[in-house]
């Protein structure tokens, strides 16, 4: 017979059972996927697992490299020299021909399943290793380009040792000017592919339709929940934990051209700003108090002085009367400085006393307008105004909802819910009817004086019989013995409430639902997700046309990131959203893992030993 559980094992058997509860909601999946995020997880791991997403972090004890640093080869890097940069070369291009792997590390979560909280099973194989050549630009980073957003273009580079004709040759067909017929076409042959499509409803009423080149197109969508800069092959979060391929269609979308005319300026949308925060640290002369006489003297000597006759004992010793010792006790605290504080300067006069130390986190900032216009056209008979009245719906489906009213309501928090009411009826006592409450206190008392007692009888029974199970199963619902023997239990585990809801659980998942293209969508200057649409102003203007409706109606719509963008995710934005441009090298020096210094020289905190800025002290200093 199996021997029953402890109390200790039941609760442990619970806790696994809690955490495998909230490894199920969603918020424990949006923990693993922000922790997926940051080992880069999040891009190419249906496919095997490419350490080539944004987001996948630098070396750390969580990592286990396949390959260690090399200081020799970081020098070898560092010192390394190329030759004059020439227009054209008659043998075939020198440039991204020298193919290096990628750095390649084991899971974090495959070293102990408590590190992620998914079922990966342990010593699960290392993220695999990618080919790809050195950049010309930077000495310790390879460039992984990812072609177009359509095709996501690595052919050739893994098996041509040159590094494929993707990093040597221009695709003449994207040279091209696009018409929307071929746009239209070529993003519709791919039938997996719904968040990235075009329709020539788009730019029926369009204003600069076919008088600005499509090169310069500007199209903005928005998608029933938070998108990311891939919206043709996007993942999420499967119940699994694990990511997988989800078809998202967009359920607007509006197009509208680069250009001063139509003003939309280059500079301002392709704009943004990055930084690091820093602030001052400034020396200063402190006052801190003595230790206490009681503190200093030992045990021995802090129950002499606070024992009068043992401490006159003592003073007398010393050679110390009456005044004197007042006078030391009185003057412990003074500060002869504090009144004429201004006209005193502490320390030196020539000195340089503030450094700049970093704060945490990182700045970007990428706020800015766009301008839609569209005119009033008519085809094939159909009413010019109700397709104005059909277009304007489209453009508020685009950037804005639909609510009911809303009161407001009452949140309660605190002990004050948890008092029981007064006795009686008040409503009776109100209205003037005296007996009628008086009697309902009777009844009142009643009610409880019959729940403290229901189940009394049927305990009495079972305890006289010596069935404790019977006397429990008795007073189950008993809502007095409740509160008697619950209240205490929930006090001793500190239950229901605990602690309040922690606001630290931030997963750094997408948060808003735009996605913005710019330049030729089949092969764009940039694409741009997790936007946050803030306002859009739409007014009409020209004179009044077909049914006396306005010629041309006009949206500004201004949009700011969901989030600051760290160096990959902004790579990202330019790589057809598929991930980071530079990647680390499998034995070089991580260029990320820089060092930051404290106000103290670190001395403030632990820092942990390797990482780049060590890699290159050995450089230097061997």
């Amino acid at each position: 017979m199996a021997e029953e559980k402890g109390w200790f094992d039941k609760v442990a058997d619970k806790s696994k059972s809690a955490f495998k509860v909230a490894k199920d909601s969603s918020l424990g999946k949006g923990f693993i996927s922000a922790y997926n995020n940051v080992i880069g997880k999040e891009f190419g791991m249906i496919d095997g697992g490419t350490p080539d997403g944004v987001h996948s972090g630098t070396r750390s004890k969580g990592k286990g490299l396949k390959a260690p640093i090399k200081p020799d080869q970081t020098k070898a890097r560092a010192v390394k020299t190329d030759s004059e940069f020439k227009i054209v070369s008659p043998g075939g291009s020198q440039y991204y021909a020298d193919i290096q792997p990628s750095e390649s590390y084991t899971p974090k979560g495959s070293e102990s399943n408590t590190n992620t909280g998914t079922d990966e099973p342990a010593k699960a194989p290392t993220v695999p290793s990618l080919q790809r050549p050195y950049s010309h630009f930077n000495n310790y980073s390879l460039i992984n380009y990812k072609g177009t957003p359509l095709n996501g273009q690595t052919v050739g580079i893994e098996s041509n040792k040159d590094g494929g004709t993707i990093y040597q040759k221009i695709d003449v067909k994207t040279l091209e000017n696009p018409t929307v017929s071929k746009i239209i076409e070529i993003t519709s042959a791919n039938t997996k592919n719904m968040g990235y499509r075009y329709n020539y409803s788009d730019f029926a009423l369009a204003r600069y339709f076919n008088k600005i080149s499509n090169t310069y197109l500007i199209t903005l969508r928005r998608f029933a929940y938070p998108a990311a800069d891939d919206i043709i092959t996007p993942t999420a979060m499967g119940d699994d934990g694990k990511p997988v391929e989800i078809m998202q269609p967009d359920i607007a979308r509006a197009v509208t051209w680069l250009g001063e005319a139509p003003g939309n300026s280059m500079a301002e949308i392709l704009k943004f700003s990055h930084g690091f925060g820093w602030k001052d640290a400034e020396s200063e002369m402190q006052t801190i108090n003595s230790p206490s006489r009681e503190a200093s003297a030992g045990k021995f000597g802090s129950m002499v002085n606070s024992t009068k006759v043992l401490s006159a004992m003592a003073n007398g010793a010393a050679g110390r009367g009456a005044v004197e010792s007042n006078a030391r006790d009185q003057n412990a605290g003074f500060d002869q400085f504090t009144n004429t504080y201004p006209n005193h300067v502490f320390g030196p006069l020539n000195v340089i006393k503030k450094v700049l130390i970093r704060e945490q986190g990182l700045k970007f900032e990428q706020e800015f307008s766009l301008k839609f216009e569209y005119e009033l056209r008519s085809f094939e008979g159909a009413n010019p105004k109700i397709m104005m009245l059909d277009q304007l719906s489209n453009l508020l489906a685009l950037t804005y909802n639909n609510a009911p009213f809303w009161g407001g309501s009452v949140r309660y928090i605190g002990g004050g819910g948890g008092a029981a009411k007064p006795l009686g009826n008040l409503a009776k006592l109100r209205s003037g009817d005296y007996l009628g409450f008086a009697g309902s206190i009777v009844e009142d008392m009643g009610k409880m004086f019959g729940g403290a007692l229901k189940g009394g009888g049927d305990a009495f029974g079972a305890l006289l019989n010596g069935d404790g199970g019977g006397v429990l199963a008795a007073l189950k619902d008993n809502k007095m013995i409740n509160n008697l023997i619950g209240g205490p239990a929930m006090e001793m585990f500190n239950t229901p409430q605990g602690s309040q809801a922690a606001a630290s659980l931030l997963t750094g998942d997408p948060t808003g639902n735009w996605h913005l293209t710019i330049g030729n969508p089949l092969d764009p200057i940039m694409v741009i997700g997790n936007l946050a649409m803030t306002d859009c102003e739409i007014t009409f203007e020209g004179a009044n046309s077909t049914q006396d409706f306005p010629e041309r109606l006009v949206a500004v719509i201004k949009l700011k990131p969901g989030r600051p963008r760290d160096k990959a995710e902004i790579e990202s934005m330019f790589n057809a959203g598929r991930g980071r441009f530079y990647l680390q090298p499998d034995d070089v020096a991580d260029i990320n893992a820089t060092s930051d210094v404290s106000a103290y020289g670190n001395k403030d905190r632990k820092v942990e030993k390797g990482g780049f800025i060590n890699v290159f002290r050995k450089v230097s200093n061997g």
